[in-house]
């Protein structure tokens, strides 16, 4: 059988491209399966797919494609896309074709051919959608041979709405395919939420519900991940609510799966516009516990409360109860883990093999009855296989030979003791011996590493793995690429970044060794241009900054001395005036006996020194009696560069020459500065700083 999948983008990440391709690995084990991309606006896929899966878009909108560039923000459906995709629908040897999402759906009901079987999905509640789209779709849904809902109320809805359309209206769960990675071991104090950041989703209600919990839980977090329109104003929201120092609204990681790792416990909406509870799921499958708004949708269908999750009413005081669950989860921690291996156990139920299985009856039920009713077409599907099969090797045979060799893509995993550990293919190594070179961006700081590729390549093992052992290696501050090379000095080139997993930087087996030792961390991250480099940090005295406030006309900061040589001094706090270092301001410094430490930098002398212009401030802690000079900053934890994330608060001050503006902020390197500059020369709260 041939089964084609219709998708708008499968560029980018999105529920229906999550679903779409671990569906479309699961059932080309047995079938052939091709994705049908309407447009394509990267060189990669977000989620990877099985080999055997087809992937061909109808217009290439990548700036390296001047042919089909129609435009360059949103791709609402074009003229040359619906002109190409029809075309393709009249040419198509398909038997089944599925639609992923609405216009797909319309547009299927309208181009495609009797002979196949025409399945839409609905990924988004009936009632959600604009009335007139409403109208369209009901028409289009009533000319398909199936329409798939992923739960049962949902697909209850639709039979409501569409009582006599003579369609089998039917629901089948999203896929979550097994951990590609290390699940959550439960042991950070961090909770996640992911989806899409819209304001249906209610993230604000979040926010709200944890500001309610740091009050009792001051050193728990939050992160939200997700893309959309309300990105930036849930930022402003977090600075309203004085959440900078326990909120980061992330952006849209592709896998989410090592993310969720990082995670104690999972929120997620419930919207009653979404219908997939793939977050749900997807949060489960990685070991969390689920608090989740109950909209009747998946949520009460895949929430067992007290079992594997907990349920919050979408009505009354959502705040008070969300946060209310949240700090019974926190609080209970044996009840948590037991809840989270329950919730695994529920997450076996939605494996894309045991779905694929569910969409393989679907067809057969849908062909059997066509076939019943005297459509069945005539065509020669045996011969028609056998040519494809035919065709399908020769492509591979002949691909090797005639196409440049793909960059090999390495994945790379932090483990407990913060060491590194690299997995590449063997297929992409040639004969010879090579070697894992780390490259340093800056050659006057650092020579580049080589860490040797040991095994044997023709052994049939699916990866060999390096090590860079945190015991023995040593890695300059600083930004380094990983490169693949040949030992004899002939071949060099970078690797793509695969899954990277970085869990255990925020475990507390880590965060002590940062006590003892001082910071010593290796974060592993893809760049840009998606190829894999390490952000190396390197102090062992180091004064992290966790908090910080403004109060009382003045910029309060706690923290904690990392590193024993930070532990053996007692220190008074300065702040130096970049460009002007003669120009010092001092106060106090009180650590107790566990390093921590508060300082109350007042504005009122920062003030007096301002030189008149915007001006930067460079915050240290300074030893009595001749030790170490530590800059404060924030370096620790998973991730690789915080400034963009951060909201620090703004403070105005009555100046002695007019009113100044005081923003704390992070440097390129992490440092924490406080920039000053007249407010007439201030921008808007939410203003980018320059580094």
């Amino acid at each position: 059988m041939k089964i084609t999948f219709l998708l708008h983008d499968a560029y980018t990440a999105g529920v229906a491209v999550r679903n779409t391709t671990s569906l479309a690995t699961a059932l080309a084990v047995r079938h052939d399966v091709e994705i049908v991309s309407l447009y394509r606006t990267a060189d990669r896929m977000p989620f990877a797919v099985a080999e055997e899966v087809t992937v061909r878009a109808m217009v290439d909108l990548r700036p390296a494609s001047p042919h089909d560039t129609v435009c360059t923000g949103p791709t609402p459906p074009s003229r040359l896309g619906e002109g190409r995709l029809a075309a393709h629908l009249r040419d198509t040897d398909a038997d089944v074709v599925v639609a992923t999402q609405p216009h797909l759906v319309c547009f299927l009901a309208e181009h495609g051919r009797a002979e196949h079987l025409r399945i839409g999905q609905e990924y988004r509640a009936h009632a959600s959608h604009s009335a007139p789209l409403r109208r369209e779709l009901e028409a289009a849904i009533a000319r398909l041979d199936a329409y798939v809902s992923f739960s049962r109320a949902a697909a209850r809805a639709h039979r409501a709405a569409l009582p006599h359309a003579p369609v089998r209206l039917t629901s089948i769960p999203v896929c979550s395919p097994v951990p590609g990675a290390e699940p959550s071991t439960g042991n950070s104090k961090v909770v996640l939420a992911a989806g899409r950041l819209l304001p249906a989703e209610g993230y604000d209600r979040f926010l709200d519900a944890f500001a309610k919990v740091v009050t009792v839980h001051p050193d728990w977090s939050l992160r939200i991940h997700g893309r959309g329109g309300e990105q930036q104003r849930l930022r402003r929201r977090v600075g309203e609510l004085g959440l900078h120092d326990h909120v980061l609204v992330m952006g849209t990681p592709a896998p989410m799966g090592p993310e969720w790792a990082k995670g104690a416990i999972a929120v997620v909406s419930g919207s009653g516009a979404e219908l997939s509870g793939m977050s749900l799921v997807e949060a489960m499958s990685w070991g969390l516990p689920v608090v989740s708004t109950d909209c009747g949708n998946a949520s009460r269908e895949l929430i067992t409360p007290g079992q594997n999750g907990l349920l919050v009413p979408d009505h009354g005081l959502f705040q008070d109860t969300l946060a209310d669950a949240l700090r019974h989860l926190i609080e209970n921690e044996a009840q948590r883990r037991r809840m989270a291996g329950t919730a695994r156990r529920t997450a076996e139920r939605f494996r894309p093999e045991l779905i694929a299985a569910q969409y393989e009856a679907l067809f057969t039920d849908r062909a059997s009855a066509r076939a019943a009713a005297g459509n069945r077409s005539s065509r020669n599907a045996g011969a028609s296989a056998r040519w494809r099969r035919h065709v399908r090797l020769l492509v591979r045979r002949l691909g090797p030979a005639q196409l440049a060799p793909s960059p090999p893509t390495v994945a790379c995993r932090v483990t407990t003791d913060g060491s590194l550990v690299f997995a590449l293919p063997p297929r992409h190594l040639g004969p010879g011996a090579w070697s894992l070179t780390l490259r340093p961006r800056d050659p006057e700081r650092a020579e580049s590493v080589q860490l040797p590729v040991e095994g044997d390549t023709a052994d049939g093992a699916p990866y060999l793995h390096v090590t860079l052992d945190m015991r023995i290696c040593e890695l300059a501050e600083g930004d380094w690429d990983v490169l693949l090379t040949r030992c004899d000095g002939r071949a060099s080139r970078p690797v793509r970044a695969g899954l990277i997993e970085t869990a255990h930087l925020l475990e507390p087996a880590h965060q002590l060794s940062s006590w003892r030792e001082g910071i010593k961390t290796w974060i592993p991250y893809p760049t840009p241009n998606g190829t894999l480099a390490l952000r190396a940090w390197h102090r062992p005295a180091h004064a992290e900054v966790v908090t910080c406030a403004v109060e009382n006309e003045a910029l309060r900061l706690t923290g904690q001395l990392l590193g024993w040589r930070a532990r053996a001094h007692h220190y008074r706090f300065q702040a130096r005036l970049r460009g002007a270092p003669e120009r010092v301001f001092e106060t106090s410094c009180q650590v107790d006996q566990d390093g921590h430490f508060t300082v109350d930098v007042p504005f009122s002398p920062v003030a007096g020194h301002h030189p008149g212009r915007e001006a930067v401030w460079e915050l240290l802690l300074h030893a009595y009696g001749g030790g170490p000079e530590i800059r404060l900053g924030m370096v620790t934890g998973d991730l690789v560069d915080h400034r963009h994330l951060r909201q620090f608060p703004a403070a105005g001050y009555a100046g002695p020459d007019g009113e100044l503006l005081f923003r704390p902020r992070l440097t390129r390197e992490h440092n924490l500065v406080l920039a000053a500059e007249t407010a007439a020369a201030g921008r808007p709260h939410d203003r980018e700083l320059r580094p």
